[in-house]
């Protein structure tokens, strides 16, 4: 028996997440404006919508993609992440 997936939930699911994306990098842009310091107020905000950022995106690809495929795309990110921090740092 094939399993048919609703394409419209899928659709309305990414239009969901990608809404919550957007809003939070609409939050970084006004906060990164500012002079970040690390025991400031804005720094831990952005580090809020950050996490916000990672939550959203881990959501989005467990409706997209099976487990496996989840897991391996988190490695990517997490790869990503370390380089993106080695080369701010």
């Amino acid at each position: 028996m094939a399993v048919k997936v609703n394409k419209r939930n899928i659709d309305d699911v990414f239009d969901d997440e990608y809404n919550k994306i957007r809003k939070s990098l609409s939050g970084l842009n006004e906060i990164f404006k500012i002079n970040l310091l690390e025991n400031n107020i804005y720094y831990q905000c952005a580090n809020d919508n950050l996490e916000s950022i990672h939550e959203t995106i881990i959501s989005l690809l467990k409706h997209m993609y099976s487990p496996r495929e989840v897991r391996m795309r988190l490695r990517e990110i997490e790869y990503d992440e370390l380089e993106a921090q080695e080369s701010y740092i």
